[in-house]
C-alpha cells in the first residue's frame, strides 16, 4: 500500500527476556483462573455487575494508554489512534459486556481469543519492566482476554450459526477501512504497511502485500477453530442471562 507520508516510526521494539514474558503471562493466567471460577458461583444480578466492572476496567485501560501518551508529549496520529486490532477490540469487548449484542459478543470472542491472546505472547514493546509501558500492555490486553472468557463461561453467550461468516466480512471491512487511515497518516496499523520487527506469526507469512492475504486466511482458520465447541449451538434467549438481546 503506497503513502503520501514516510511510515510511521515509534520506539523500536526490545526483544524481551524470558522472565519479561514468561511472568506476566503466569500471574495473568492465575487471575484468569481465580476469576472466572469464582464468577461462575455467582447470581445472575451479581454476574451483571461483574461484566460491567470488567467492561469499564477494559475502557479505564485502554484510556489509561492515551492519558500517558498525552501526558509525555508522545501522541502522534500515525501510531496513537486506537485502531489495532487490540485496542478496537477493547471497545467492542466493553459493549459486549454491558449490552450484551450478538454481534458484539461474536467479534469480541473471536478477536479476544484469536487476536489478543496470541499478542501476549508475542508483545511488540519498546519498554521492558518496570516501565508503565510494559504494565499498561499486559493489564490490557489479559483484560481483554478474560473478557472474552467471561462472556462465554460466566455470562453464558456463545456465537451463533453464521458467526465465523460474520466475523470474517466484519474483520475484512474494518482492515479495508484502517487501510485508508494508514494511508492518509502514515501509520501501520493492523501491520498492513509492514510486519513487527519482533517475531510473530507474521514473519512466516510471505512478504507485503502477500502476508495481508496468508494472515487473512489464518483469521478465517482460527475463527472456525474458536467456533467449533459451539457448532451446532444456537443463540436462544433461554440459554443466556436475562437481559441478553439477540
Amino acid at each position: 500500500m503506497a503513502s503520501r507520508l514516510p511510515l510511521a516510526a515509534p520506539a523500536p521494539a526490545l526483544d524481551l527476556t524470558a522472565a519479561d514474558r514468561l511472568l506476566p503471562l503466569l500471574a495473568i493466567a492465575l487471575v484468569m483462573v481465580v476469576v472466572l471460577l469464582l464468577s461462575r458461583r455467582l447470581s445472575p444480578p451479581a454476574i451483571t455487575r461483574s461484566a460491567q466492572v470488567l467492561a469499564v476496567s477494559v475502557l479505564l485501560a485502554e484510556f489509561s494508554w492515551w492519558g500517558y501518551n498525552f501526558y509525555i508529549g508522545n501522541w502522534q496520529a500515525q501510531y496513537n489512534l486506537p485502531l489495532h486490532l487490540c485496542e478496537a477490540g477493547a471497545f467492542l469487548l466493553a459493549g459486549a459486556l454491558w449490552f450484551r449484542r450478538r454481534l458484539l459478543v461474536e467479534i469480541a470472542y473471536f478477536w479476544g481469543l484469536g487476536g489478543t491472546l496470541p499478542g501476549l505472547f508475542t508483545p511488540v514493546l519498546p519498554v521492558r519492566f518496570p516501565n508503565f509501558e510494559y504494565f499498561q500492555y499486559y493489564v490490557e490486553h489479559g483484560l481483554i482476554v478474560l473478557g472474552s472468557l467471561f462472556l462465554v463461561f460466566v455470562m453464558g453467550l456463545r456465537p451463533a450459526r453464521g458467526a465465523v461468516g460474520r466475523a470474517a466480512v466484519f474483520t475484512a471491512c474494518y482492515a479495508a477501512a484502517v487501510g485508508v487511515v494508514d494511508y492518509f497518516t502514515g501509520g501501520n496499523y493492523l501491520f498492513l504497511r509492514q510486519i513487527p520487527e519482533v517475531g510473530s506469526i507474521f514473519s512466516f507469512l510471505g512478504p507485503w502485500p502477500w502476508y495481508i492475504g496468508s494472515i487473512s486466511v489464518v483469521a478465517v482458520l482460527v475463527f472456525a477453530a474458536l467456533y467449533l465447541p459451539f457448532a451446532g449451538a444456537r443463540w436462544r434467549p433461554e440459554e443466556v442471562p436475562v437481559g441478553a438481546s439477540n
